[in-house]
């Protein structure tokens, strides 16, 4: 089963992980310029937007104050 995140351009779900993964977008203008999302309506916007923020969270590291 396909998940079609934008649906004006028929840009799946895995394409816009590979931009993010494989091509280094970092926000929707670079997902916009490599897979074409969300240049029809707008409505994938929202989703874009979450699935950049699943795939580029960046590992914090647990600080213990007693340490200082």
């Amino acid at each position: 089963m396909k998940d079609i995140v934008c649906s004006c351009n028929e840009v799946e779900r895995h394409e816009i992980e590979h931009a993010i993964k494989v091509k280094s977008a970092k926000n929707l203008n670079d997902i916009k310029r490599i897979t074409g999302a969300n240049t029809g309506c707008g409505k994938c916007r929202g989703y874009i937007n979450d699935i950049l923020a699943e795939n580029t969270k960046t590992e914090t590291k647990s600080v213990n104050p007693n340490s200082w």
